[in-house]
């Protein structure tokens, strides 16, 4: 991409993310200055927890982010994880106006970026080019939300953790293997034995 952070500003890691989707440069930064926040997070720290109502978009400057359910039981399922320079958001707050049903969670300490989703949607209204890059943001998160969908009703679960070596290349060595085995929906001695008949 040919740009580095640090010529980005404040922003750096949102603004690299959207012009990104959006194949080009992006007009009137300045709108989102007012809604733009950068939080830090401690390793285990709740970025936020079901049934809230987090109408924004985040994007992880540094750092690994887990978003999970937690069952009645306390059950924890994990859907998916969060790396440097990617996004997440919770679509019931910000499609259906409900509140989160699932927790944001500090895999390790973090650096997070903030964005009102109410000033893209503005931005929207005004410029193609914002359109072009919410939009593609859906399609990828729509994507992977299928991708996972399939993995889980299709594959067994040694298929399950190879597919998660694909998909998270970089993170997968700084994932503690507890969190893995709840991603992949077994339990850790199960993929424990997993492991072993690969490297077998």
């Amino acid at each position: 991409m040919g740009t580095t952070l640090s010529a980005l500003g404040p922003m750096q890691s949102t603004k690299l993310l959207l012009e990104t989707a959006a194949g080009g440069a992006l007009p009137e930064w300045e709108m989102l200055q007012t809604s733009f926040h950068l939080q830090s997070f401690s390793k285990g720290e709740d970025v936020f927890a079901a049934g809230e109502w987090q109408p924004y978009l985040y994007v992880v400057r540094s750092g690994i982010v887990k978003l999970n359910y937690l069952s009645e039981d306390g059950q924890e399922w994990i859907k998916s994880f969060i790396g440097e320079g990617d996004f997440f958001a919770c679509p019931n707050v910000l499609i259906a106006g409900l509140k989160t049903d699932y927790f944001a969670t500090a895999l390790e300490d973090c650096e997070i970026e903030q964005i009102d989703f109410a000033k893209l949607k503005q931005l929207m209204l005004s410029h193609p080019a914002w359109q072009k890059a919410t939009h593609q943001l859906l399609e990828w998160h729509i994507v992977r939300k299928e991708q996972r969908e399939r993995e889980l009703l299709t594959m067994a679960p040694e298929q399950r953790y190879q597919a998660f070596l694909k998909t998270y290349p970089r993170l997968s060595a700084r994932i503690q293997l507890r969190d893995v085995a709840h991603y992949l929906g077994v339990t850790p001695e199960a993929l424990s034995r997993i492991r072993k008949r690969l490297r077998a």
